[in-house]
């Protein structure tokens, strides 16, 4: 037997047969959308990809391959002359009949190089003597036993001309008059791969459509489909640009937009993602859905009613759900074309895309969007962009990348809000807080962390009904405190104060009935403004939203200090009035105009960002390190030395764990470890680095001896400029 693994033990026909089978999974759950781009018949795809999944794993009849797996599975090696110093990915492409296969030269380069790149470790050329030498003393002395066993036909004239067909120099790349073709078959060689080693189904099949679902919850819920459903609905079949006013129902939009596709749903915050999984899976009551980010594990089985988290997990990196509810770093790494990156954007070609709050993320981030929609429509993927709040440049730049999509505003003309501009602080006005927090809702938010616990720790002296929210809370408190304020919300009988930074711009589902708030850009004010009268009518004379511009925390250093400037000017002719939907669009609109934004850095990290994507060099990079572009991390994780301290045990049960190498029991308990810590920026970590210390068990999280509390937080110590110097929300 040749052995393709050995954990399972599977032979290379057993491990190819599962290959197959997934093939004609997908090609039965997707066939026409797969290759409605291409410039191939259908019939013709499926056929060389059907050749590449046969061949791809031939290499491993090599002898010291067969070695490797014997030695783990305790038989005897065979005898050779060869050590274990090729990979079996670099020698299988030869063993293609092409000439008995009926390839073309363009077909055999690119059956040749899916093959040979499908593991991305090939980075120089291969010895055409070595290659030789391996076909005349291993390879043809046992190629009788190895068409027996593979029951295929193979090349009679075993040779290393193939060799320059695949040579890095050659590499099929943007430009190629093949490139979507290969990037399609290259990338679905990596998913049914992936998928048969883990012995998973590619997709989990099903013809149950989303928005049918979806229509029946809303007729359940006795909702009719207002103007922006029905537009989303009537226009499934193209690419959308839709700004909605905050209650409209925009995750119904996308659902009814989706039909019965393939699709994948993101937010900027991972707490937004897992509501919108559990309303789609629970609430919606569709089954086939996923869960993709960094803590997706912790949520699934923190929550008992999702069965088999692993399973969810596990469908959900391979892609394999009808919809995936992710974050975009999970799926948005392909634009910067790093060794692999065919596997996601051949799925992402195949899908539909929706990109809820686009407004939430920076501008360098979302130039890596945009260009990832032009990438995914190039290979004939749809995108849905929803939002409160639209920077005009983002638009203008989508028109300017030639894609086509449909553009609509969907306004709500209920007053909502009436604004007070305050030339002073918010702690100016502490008495009218607590007067208003007796018998109302009122939410405070500010600019910084530091800004957010001076606040509370005023407040906290004059009243017991105040709580604070940030992201420097471990997880673990930090998940407690979201249900907390979530809760206080939905509670009509509680009354009181939270104070919040910007993370409850677009990220909780809140509704409070005074908002006091430092000033900050008009994109960030108005998502703050929805946490105030969500969906509700205000008839008041006086203000429910009241903005401080006096010394605001955070100018210059998080947000861009010209846009700050002119979104004050913007904002004074509506002061002391009711500041209707339609006025905040066109005020964002403006604001974000190429003529205001000139000279900004916000502008420029824009333009820099598109520049640095056009210049990227294809497979110049991993997964990983993409990732952590796209996540544009510069954070050092840490846990306080009280907590630490107090969970000491769990470090050195995680510690015998990595002895014994149990690494299932091992990750387990760095779950908990990592809910206990908590991210602050690599300034911030400079700013305290004599309070840092190194942690014994596990290096990337290190110990702070800081004050933590669970009521503020950690409390960092503030230098010369600290306080303004605060980047994380």
């Amino acid at each position: 037997m040749y052995y393709a693994k050995s954990e399972p033990i599977e032979s290379i026909r057993e491990h190819t047969d599962l290959l197959l089978k997934n093939l004609e999974l997908l090609r039965d759950s997707y066939g026409k959308e797969i290759t409605k781009k291409l410039e191939i018949p259908e019939d013709r795809f499926w056929y060389l990809l059907k050749i590449i999944c046969i061949y791809h794993d031939f290499g491993k009849v090599f002898t010291p391959f067969q070695n490797k797996i014997r030695e783990d599975i305790g038989e005897k090696k065979l005898e050779t002359q060869f050590t274990y110093n090729i990979k079996h990915e670099q020698i299988s492409p030869m063993f293609v009949p092409v000439k008995k296969l009926g390839l073309s030269k363009q077909e055999r380069i690119l059956v040749y190089q899916t093959i040979f790149y499908h593991h991305e470790r090939n980075n120089v050329d291969v010895d055409h003597r070595e290659i030789d030498e391996i076909i005349q003393k291993d390879i043809i002395p046992q190629l009788d036993k190895i068409k027996e066993e593979m029951k295929v036909d193979v090349e009679e004239n075993l040779n290393n001309l193939y060799i320059a067909d695949v040579t890095y120099r050659k590499r099929i790349k943007q430009g190629n008059e093949n490139y979507f073709l290969y990037c399609m078959l290259k990338g679905i060689l990596h998913r049914l791969d992936h998928s048969s080693s883990g012995h998973m189904d590619v997709e989990k099949k099903t013809d149950e459509s989303i928005a049918e679902y979806t229509e029946n919850f809303m007729k359940e819920k006795e909702f009719k489909k207002n103007d922006l459903q029905e537009f989303s609905y009537v226009n499934r079949q193209k690419n959308l640009l839709i700004i909605g006013s905050t209650g409209m129902g925009k995750t119904e939009s996308a659902l009814l937009w989706n039909g019965k596709e393939k699709a994948f749903f993101t937010l900027p915050i991972r707490i937004s993602i897992n509501a919108i999984f559990d309303r789609i899976k629970n609430e919606i009551g569709y089954e086939h859905v996923g869960l993709l980010h960094g803590t997706a594990l912790d949520y699934l089985e923190e929550n008992t009613e999702f069965e088999n988290p692993y399973q969810i997990l596990e469908q959900s990196r391979n892609l394999a759900q009808k919809i995936t509810t992710c974050t975009i770093d999970q799926i948005f790494p392909f634009v910067f074309k790093y060794k692999g990156y065919e596997k996601i954007y051949a799925t992402l070609g195949y899908s539909k895309v929706i990109i809820d709050e686009i407004q939430g993320y920076s501008p360098d981030i979302v130039a890596i969007i945009l260009k990832g929609l032009q990438m995914i429509s190039n290979l004939g993927g749809k995108f849905m962009i929803m939002t409160a709040t639209l920077p005009r440049i983002y638009k203008e730049e989508l028109e300017k990348m030639g894609i086509e999509f449909e553009y609509n505003e969907f306004i709500k003309d209920i007053p909502r809000h009436k604004i007070k501009l305050e030339e002073k602080e918010i702690i100016e006005d502490i008495d009218i807080l607590l007067e208003k927090s007796k018998n109302k809702k009122v939410l405070i938010i500010v600019n910084t962390i530091n800004k957010a616990i001076e606040l509370y720790q005023k407040l906290k002296e004059k009243t017991e009904n105040i709580n604070l929210l940030h992201s420097r809370f471990t997880t673990k408190d930090r998940n407690e405190k979201e249900n907390q304020i979530k809760a206080f919300s939905k509670n009509k009988e509680e009354n009181g104060i939270w104070i919040t930074t910007q993370i409850v711009e677009a990220s909780l589902d809140i509704d409070f009935d005074f908002l006091f708030t430092e000033m900050s850009t008009l994109d960030s004010l108005f998502q703050r403004l929805g946490r105030c009268y969500r969906s509700r009518k205000y008839e008041e004379m006086d203000a429910n939203v009241k903005i401080y511009t006096k010394d605001p925390s955070g100018i210059k250093y998080v947000y861009d200090e010209e846009i700050y400037r002119k979104s004050v000017e913007l904002l004074k002719e509506y002061d002391d009035q009711i500041l209707n939907e339609n006025v905040k669009i066109q005020l964002v609109d403006k604001l974000y105009s190429r003529e205001m934004l000139e000279g900004t850095e916000f502008l420029k990290k824009f333009k820099d960002g598109l520049e640095f994507l056009n210049s990227t060099t294809d497979y110049d990079t991993n997964k990983e390190q993409a990732q952590k572009l796209l996540r544009n991390i510069d954070n050092v994780t840490i846990i306080p030395k009280v907590i630490y301290d107090e969970n000491l045990d769990l470090f050195k049960e995680y510690e015998e764990y990595e002895k014994i190498r149990n690494y299932g029991e091992k990750n387990k308990i760095r779950r908990k470890i990592n809910k206990l810590t908590v991210s602050i920026s690599s300034q911030q970590a400079k700013n305290v680095s004599q309070y840092i210390s190194p942690n014994p068990y596990i290096e990337d999280i290190r110990i702070v001896d800081l004050m933590y509390n669970k009521d503020v937080g950690l409390l960092l110590k503030k230098d010369e400029e600290y306080d303004l110097n605060e980047r994380m929300l």
